[in-house]
């Protein structure tokens, strides 16, 4: 293993802890003043929150019904946060936040081991300022706690395949058995495909000695196991049938709520999302590549950056959150590669695939800030300003950002556009994603549902329209109902339900069904699950001729006039 040049002196502390103060800057601003997003973030919230109420830590619930589609440690966690700041948004996203900035320290920690200390700086910057990275960091799931398991995993079994290390093994252990108990077998895939390339390409797989197996058989029965037997024994099995049989196995063969992909999905959104990194990659890859077989790291992180990705392209369910694992080993080449360029003082463009990761640094930038620009003339409004920012933000890092490395100047490069990044995401996400909080259609139903129930004691149901984030917002259970006759025992025996309608629900209750629907409020709003606009009708609904309900006023002939002519689909 090379040599690591750590500094002795007082200020051995200061990176670290300034790479620290970014990442949770990013990972932090504006989640306090952002409501969870639908639908993922209600769900483990919600669960976290029933399961206080109830005192069961052991299966979580959600809307009064089992959850089995995670294991329970992200629920702990969550808890755990929660307990200590509150039930809130910022408290349920503490897990998330301090886990993806933990995993930066981790990229530093394992690029300084592996390139030096210049390249530990520049993968860590690379990785708090990617924007996939710091969107998973700032949402309350399970995917940033997961990437942060599986890099101690990875950086682990680097470090074994270099030397003895009792520490590194039970890193790995330990670390394998949290990802268990995150989302299940997944991490092992992850970490199988990786290394079985890497060792197909030139990396030497640690001995089982220096493994410690029996360490991690006697982990997983201690740390793992225990919650497994314990959840399927509770439920009956269904824990098990459910997440092999639904989160596994149908994701392999099905769309699972509609998230498709085309081959070659990861590749061509990461491109995206890791932007500005994914834009050095091809150079990095085309370097480590032709190196692999003398330099078993680069062979070690080509694996770790293609094994996940080949492995998740044999999902018919594809999501690019998925592909977060690799992430940092993206990072860790794009520094390598950068850190080889100023040591030997090569232009990238003289480089294999350098013009490419020039052209791509230049195009994608300009295709996000005209993307800003085009978005803050169609919006307008208070948004507008806000917009046109980012996007000049945007233009100026990208246009320094090639000239440097036109220069030459490699290394100034990535600081120039990670600085860029930082400020953007920070006021993207602290500035201008919380300007768009009255147009959260979930929040705005889930608030004035919950008054209208209370203020005249009926039952809140929901119909078509069952966002979590309402379940959330509301405080308390609600009926979910799609069928004709769950509805109508609610409303049977003269009984009202407050509820919230489409456009072609109010039509076909009155004309087919013969209820009466007084609309009470139309709410308009933006249904970020579908990308589309919405508008939709706070209603009171009962069976013909029953007892009208006091004190409900009546905005159904305001704007569209709902009450007095049909809506079609």
């Amino acid at each position: 293993m090379p040599p690591s040049p750590l500094r002795t002196n007082r200020w051995i502390w200061a990176e670290p802890i300034a790479i620290l103060v970014i990442a949770l800057s990013i990972n932090l601003a504006g989640n306090d003043r952002t409501g969870l997003w639908d639908r993922d973030e209600p769900r483990y919230a919600v669960a976290v929150r029933e399961m206080r109420q109830s005192g069961d830590w052991l299966l979580p619930s959600f809307n009064g019904e089992p959850r089995y589609h995670k294991p329970i440690l992200i629920y702990w966690l969550i808890g755990l946060m929660t307990a200590m700041a509150g039930d809130n948004p910022f408290a349920a996203r503490l897990v998330s936040a301090t886990a993806g900035a933990s995993a930066v320290l981790g990229v530093w920690w394992l690029g300084r081991r592996m390139f030096g200390a210049r390249g530990g700086t520049l993968a860590a910057l690379a990785y708090a300022t990617a924007p996939i990275v710091a969107a998973e960091s700032k949402l309350a799931t399970t995917d940033a706690t997961l990437a942060l398991w599986l890099l101690g995993c990875q950086a682990a079994l680097w470090v074994l395949s270099h030397r003895e290390s009792p520490m590194a093994a039970a890193f790995f252990w330990t670390g394998l058995n949290l990802a268990f108990l995150t989302k299940g077998p997944v991490g092992l895939a992850f970490i199988g495909v990786s290394a079985m390339l890497a060792r197909w390409w030139g990396w030497t797989w640690p001995s089982f000695r220096r493994m410690h197996l029996k360490w991690g058989l006697v982990s997983f029965v201690l740390l793992t196991l225990p919650w497994f037997a314990a959840a399927t024994i509770a439920s009956r099995g269904e824990f098990l049938r459910f997440a092999v049989g639904d989160q596994i196995l149908r994701r392999v063969s099905q769309d699972v709520e509609t998230h498709g992909g085309f081959p070659g999905y990861y590749a061509t959104v990461s491109a995206v999302v890791f932007y500005p990194w994914s834009a050095l990659l091809p150079v990095g890859i085309a370097a480590a590549w032709a190196r692999r077989r003398s330099d078993p790291t680069l062979a070690y992180l080509l694996g770790w950056i293609a094994g996940p990705m080949i492995l998740l392209e044999c999902f018919r369910t594809k999501l690019i959150h998925y592909y977060l694992p690799a992430f940092p080993s993206c990072a860790l080449l794009v520094a390598w590669a950068i850190v080889a360029m100023a040591d030997r003082r090569e232009n990238i463009r003289g480089l294999r695939l350098g013009r490419l990761s020039v052209a791509m640094l230049a195009t994608i930038g300009v295709g996000l800030a005209l993307a800003l620009i085009g978005a803050a003339v169609i919006l307008s409004g208070p948004l507008f300003g806000p917009l046109i920012v980012l996007a000049g933000l945007i233009a100026v890092g990208t246009v320094a950002g090639v000239a440097m490395l036109r220069r030459g100047q490699s290394e100034q490069a990535v600081f120039a556009l990670a600085g860029c990044w930082s400020i953007v995401l920070i006021l993207a996400t602290g500035w201008v994603i919380p300007m768009g909080e009255p147009a959260r259609t979930s929040r705005v139903v889930g608030r004035k549902l919950g008054e209208l129930s209370r203020r005249l004691a009926i039952e809140p149901v929901l119909l078509e329209y069952q966002e979590p984030g309402i379940v959330y917002e509301l405080g308390h259970p609600i009926a979910l109902i799609r069928d004709r006759d769950g509805f109508f025992r609610h409303i049977s025996g003269g009984r009202s339900v407050a509820t919230v309608l489409l456009d072609f629900e109010i039509p076909v209750m009155r004309s087919h069904f013969g209820l009466d629907v007084e609309v009470v409020e139309e709410i308009d709003g933006y249904r970020l699950t579908k990308g589309k606009k919405q508008a939709l009708y706070l209603a009171i609904v009962k069976e013909a001729n029953s007892p009208a309900v006091d004190d409900v006023p009546n905005l159904a002939t305001s704007r569209r006039g709902v009450g007095e002519q049909p809506l079609v689909k």
